[in-house]
């Protein structure tokens, strides 16, 4: 699936969500949410997130970038004693050394960076967004699992797990969930201002 479809459910999950919530919570849980979507793509030098991290979207340069952020993130943990950058750390290189669909799209990735966001937001109350950036990471991985490649669910195992249902990159059944997404948060949204 393409970033804009991840992007449409990550804003499907977080609308719900934050419903009838304070606005400023709307943005946080619907950010969240969004953000969860597409940090397992972070494996691809060219997803959406990527984009905006990489001076250069290639292979080489997301793996230098992820290593030296890695060793970053060790250092802090040496320095200070704190269990979220060692995550953070292990996280990086795993990315680095990762391909596309393997360890990000897998229940180890899942459990692994929501263990980082969990040490990160949970000590501020903020359950709600908490869960939609898990609902958001699972969402990504269940429509990647409608992908012709699938993903490797249960990395480090090598089998591609996939649906049996398929949909092309940017193809009409790609295309026509998008458009369901849209209008449903389009829908959400009225009804939420009314």
């Amino acid at each position: 699936m393409t970033g804009k479809t991840h992007t449409a459910i990550g804003m499907a999950i977080g609308l719900t969500l934050a419903f009838k919530k304070p606005i400023e919570s709307q943005f946080a849980i619907i950010s969240a949410s969004i953000l969860g979507a597409l940090i397992p793509d972070l494996d691809h030098p060219k997803g959406e997130l990527n984009q905006k991290l990489l001076l250069i979207n290639n292979n080489f340069y997301k793996t230098a970038f992820y290593l030296i952020l890695g060793f970053m993130f060790m250092y802090l943990y040496v320095e200070k004693r704190n269990p979220l950058f060692i995550l953070i750390g292990l996280f990086s290189f795993a990315l680095a050394i990762s391909r596309h669909r393997s360890f990000t799209h897998s229940i180890l990735g899942l459990i692994l960076f929501t263990a980082i966001i969990r040490l990160t937001i949970m000590e501020y109350g903020l359950f709600s967004m908490y869960k939609g950036f898990i609902l958001g990471y699972i969402s990504h991985l269940i429509l990647d699992l409608f992908s012709s490649k699938g993903i490797r669910l249960f990395y480090p195992m090598k089998a591609n797990i996939k649906f049996p249902i398929k949909f092309k990159n940017n193809g009409i059944g790609e295309k026509t969930i998008f458009i369901l997404l849209i209008l449903y948060c389009l829908l959400v949204l009225i009804y939420n201002f009314v």
